[in-house]
């Protein structure tokens, strides 16, 4: 290792961390000081949360300062007690995760029975992070308009964040510093899949079993990493003291929805959601539960068009006609135990699944129902926490996570091969089994932290493994393009060439029998499974120079251990991957409240943020060397080549197709950021806040791919660009491309954001970001393929996911009403969600291989990058709901809600750009022309029953 322990250690004790944003918890913290202002040491301190009756205690030190850093979510009540003085207690305090609030208590003199009651919520600034983060509230996951029932497009309510709403289950698009690098976790514990190029969910979580969500976009502790982006967490729902649960059931009617942009008609769509969830005690102020069931079904049949002529000549069977049987069904139960052992040591335990069935795959058009694979999805994930309570100043938090998700896709049909009739049907089946992957973690995670006079002082280990299985479809398909004409015979078209060959005819032109135009078969290994270690640790303290400053300072160190990949691949490069064992990053903030009204927080920080590369690059390069898994190309009309419907029973080298190969360098490494942020947050009205947000992140290390085999150039473009000669004249002729994955990449982000905020009172929650941002950077730094193999940086330029100008806002009124002739508009709710952007980038191409690389990525001469802005974004999403109350307990709640309640045309873009949703052939008449669009809009009406 390039890195010592003595030098690391060095390292830790030079710099010493800041503590904030708890992964799973909150904290509360505070000056407790007599009437003259005097620090009152030895004050006993109480926290008791209100929902559990959990109450845990400490005591003042030296400076008079008390502190609760590891503390469950939810409502509390703080008691200070110290002899000689009336005991004080504040009431409504709410705390949301990662918040540490500050509460300074001012005691007055008095007896042991003399009390001073304060009922308020802390403000709303939080003066004890200097990171930039912010929470969505339970009232915001409950009560917001979410047709889709995909709770992690809430995470796009956050300032920092870019990106666009998903209208399906399907992974969030969002972005931060101008890169889609991100870590999800659930319960403080991770839940990121690595094994595609963007970072998404491992786990889903359902609405119904989500508390509050998380976002950190910049500058956030060394306690946690493994992104050169931001940190996701999602806190799911816990039981109390009483008992409380739900049953929902909503509907969306298809003759309410708008027909789909650019469709001639509307398709036909059934979809509904049912839920039921229960918490409550199983050992009051000891032992909680709660458990959750959603069932999400849907169907969205696809047209087949094969033509009834066609499907007569081929005889193709009723049930692979008419409309594929598209539709998936969602089946998410969950539970989770939250205990106290004694007053020392407290947790919980969580599992979830989430399993979705999807028949027969996308399907439609030429493709017949037997031709397709149905897909399978399987999500487990559990988890655990055990805090210990050593001292009132020492605590311990151990945390123990499994998630698992395996994926198969299964041949419908029983066919051992696949016909390719060019503009005819595609029928058969693909042999081999189909695909799938499995991702397996396991992460194991302690944590001390220890409050010694002005220093919180937090230190600890991270260690995760990951089991990634794949395997990958082996292609075998009959291809039959037609037949020119030729004396003796007329020009031959695709059917007949097809029909003819199965019924034995012989070819007039050539006295031979008629045969397909190619066979595509892929012979070899299909299966891989490599593992992975990931091994991380860290220091952190805050340091209160003064009650109103905060210094933070700290430092993390990240080691990936990579597998072997294959000592028999006949390539060098493509047998390992360097470790890079020297990826230590420092990071520093503070956090400042500078007027004695503590209205106001300025925050700032720098901090090297290390990411974890797509484990799927490692497992191309195992599979893809040129000796794991071949492809072979048979001309019908080859002596050798097997009759039809048989396939090539064993690799021939007489057939076989020049490999492309996937390899690293010896000096890989692994991709960082730097991130800065500065922060200004004003208390502008009680429970009305706004902040001010610049954000600057540069990347260094990202990860492009460019070819190592051609030839030498045999000339120039106009803009310098070298031109080579193809296939001909590759250095090493064993194989076509040599895709080399290089970690020299570079990009930078700035940013600015205005956030106004408005916490719940008066029937009134609200908050609205406006950002404007830049992000550049080289091929997206996620291993592209270069424009121009000899320069990245002819690829620099507007990164996929920049957004110039963007907007969200989130709200909700529940009116209370005094006057008699309003009283009748209390139990509504209106709440509404809105997403604008000035629209993703746009990559012009030229449509043609200008620079004879064999790769049709060319830009047409003198055009940047992404330089074209694509159409701009407005999404608009209303939710009205009416309560009714029964005995104040039991509610009645009618919904009624609408995604994209204006019907816009938004064009299909996304982190990934706008290039694939619009003709973008830089020639082309229409260029620009909106080709994929979003959905246009949704009603949907449910009913929830809650107590």
């Amino acid at each position: 290792m390039r890195i010592t322990l003595g030098l690391f250690a060095g390292m830790l004790m030079a710099l010493t961390a800041f503590a904030q944003i708890n992964a799973t918890d909150a904290g509360i913290d505070g000056y407790v000081q007599d009437e003259s202002g005097a620090y009152v040491v030895n004050a006993k301190a109480f926290a008791r949360n209100v929902e559990t009756n959990i109450e845990v205690s400490t005591v003042t030190n030296e400076q008079g300062y008390y502190r609760f850093p590891l503390l469950k979510i939810g409502g509390y009540e703080v008691r200070v007690t110290a002899v000689g003085f009336a005991e004080y207690r504040r009431t409504g305090i709410v705390l949301s995760v990662g918040w540490q609030v500050r509460i300074n208590v001012g005691l007055k003199v008095g007896g042991t029975a003399d009390s001073v009651t304060v009922t308020a919520d802390a403000t709303m600034v939080e003066p004890g992070t200097a990171a930039v983060q912010e929470v969505v509230n339970e009232k915001a996951v409950r009560d917001l308009p979410l047709v889709s029932r995909n709770i992690y497009n809430m995470y796009l309510l956050a300032p920092g964040v870019k990106g666009v709403p998903s209208f399906t289950f399907g992974t969030t698009q969002f972005s931060f510093g101008g890169g889609d690098r991100a870590n999800w976790s659930v319960d403080g514990l991770d839940d990121t899949s690595r094994q595609g190029s963007r970072q998404i969910r491992l786990i889903i979580n359902t609405a119904e079993t989500v508390q509050e969500m998380q976002v950190v976009s910049s500058t956030y502790s060394a306690e946690f990493g493994r992104a050169a982006g931001g940190q996701v967490n999602t806190i799911t729902r816990s039981g109390a003291n009483q008992f409380h649960g739900s049953v929902m059931y909503v509907n969306r009617p298809n003759d309410l929805a708008a027909r789909a942009p650019l469709a001639a008609t509307k398709a036909p769509y059934t979809w509904w959601e049912d839920d039921f969830n229960l918490g409550g005690p199983i050992k009051k102020d000891r032992l909680f539960f709660f458990v959750n069931y959603e069932d999400n079904p849907y169907t969205s049949p696809q047209p087949i068009t094969i033509t009834a002529a066609n499907a007569t000549a081929l005889n193709l069977a009723p049930d692979d006609l008419g409309a594929s049987r598209l539709g998936e069904t969602f089946h998410t139960p969950s539970g989770k135990l939250n205990f106290k052992l004694n007053d020392k040591n407290m947790g919980f335990i969580r599992y979830c699944r989430f399993t979705n069935h999807q028949p027969t795959g996308s399907g439609g058009g030429l493709t017949t129902n037997s031709r397709l694979m149905s897909f399978d999805d399987q999500m487990n994930g559990g988890s655990a926490q055990l805090t210990t309570i050593a001292t009132p100043s020492l605590l311990n938090e151990f945390r123990f996570g499994v998630n698992t998700r395996t994926q198969l896709n299964t041949p419908v049909g029983t066919a051992n091969y696949a016909v390719d009739l060019s503009g005819v049907a595609l029928f058969g089946t693909i042999p081999g089994g189909g695909s799938g992957s499995t991702e397996t973690s396991t992460q194991l995670v302690d944590n001390v932290t220890w409050t010694r006079g002005r220093h919180t002082i937090k230190t600890g280990m991270d260690y995760q493994t990951t089991n990634y299985s794949a395997l990958t479809a082996l292609d075998g398909r009959f291809i039959f393009s037609g037949l020119s004409a030729a004396a003796g015979r007329g020009a031959v078209t695709a059917l007949n060439q097809y029909l003819w060959t199965v019924a034995g005819l012989t070819d007039p032109a050539t006295a031979k029998p008629y045969t397909y135009t190619q066979l595509a078969q892929s012979i070899g290994d299909r299966s891989i499974t490599l593992r992975f270690h990931f091994i991380n640790m860290f220091l952190q303290d805050e340091i209160r120079l003064r009650p109103n400053f905060s210094l933070n300072l700290g430092v993390r160190y990240e080691l990936i251990l990579f597998p072997s990949l294959d000592d028999q691949a006949p390539y060098i490069l493509s047998r390992r991957i360097n470790n890079d064992t020297n990826n230590v990053a420092p990071r520093i903030g503070f956090s400042w409240t500078p007027f004695p009204d503590s209205k106001t927080v300025v925050r700032g920080g720098w901090g090297m943020y290390y990411d974890d590369p797509s484990l799927s690059l490692p497992v191309n390069g195992a599979q893809l060397n040129g000796r794991r898994l071949l492809s072979y190309s048979v001309p019908g009309t080859d002596s050798s080549a097997p009759r039809f419907p048989n396939l090539l029973s064993s690799a021939n080298s007489s057939f076989a197709s020049l490999p492309n190969i996937t390899a690293f360098p010896s000096d890989f490494q692994i991709m960082y950021a730097h991130q800065a942020s500065l922060e200004l947050e004003r208390e502008l009205l009680p429970n009305l806040a706004l902040k001010v947000q610049y954000q600057w992140v540069a990347f260094h290390h990202g990860l492009y791919q460019r070819d190592i085999n051609l030839s030498a150039p045999t000339g120039t473009l106009a803009d310098g660009r070298p031109i080579y000669q193809g296939s001909a004249g590759r250095p090493d002729p064993r194989f076509r491309a040599i895709n080399l994955y290089e970690s020299g990449a570079n990009g930078n982000y700035n940013a600015l954001d205005l956030t106004l905020v408005k916490r719940f009172s008066r029937g009134i929650q609200f908050s609205t970001t406006y950002s404007w941002s830049h992000a550049l950077n080289v091929g997206d730094l996620d291993g592209g393929a270069l424009t121009d193999p000899s320069n990245r940086q002819r690829d620099y330029g507007n990164g996929n996911p920049n957004l110039r100008y963007s907007w969200v806002l989130q709200g909700l009124y529940a009116p209370k009403l005094s006057a008699q002739a309003w009283r009748w508009f209390n139990g509504f709710e209106f709440s509404t969600m809105v997403f604008y952007n000035s629209g993703f980038p746009i990559n012009p191409v030229a449509g043609v291989d200008l620079n004879n690389d064999l790769v049709l990525n060319d830009r047409p001469l003198f055009l940047g990058r992404n330089s074209i802005t694509g159409p701009n974004m407005l999404d608009l999403d209303l939710r009205l709901a009416r309560r009714f109350v029964y005995r104040e307990r039991y509610n009645l709640e009618l919904i009624a809600e609408s995604e994209n309640l204006a019907n816009r045309l938004n064009a299909n873009c996304g982190t990934a750009g706008c290039t694939s949703s619009v003709v973008n052939q830089w020639t082309a008449a229409d260029f620009g022309r909106i080709t994929a669009t979003q959905p246009g809009r949704k009603i949907q009406f449910g009913v929830r029953v809650s107590f």
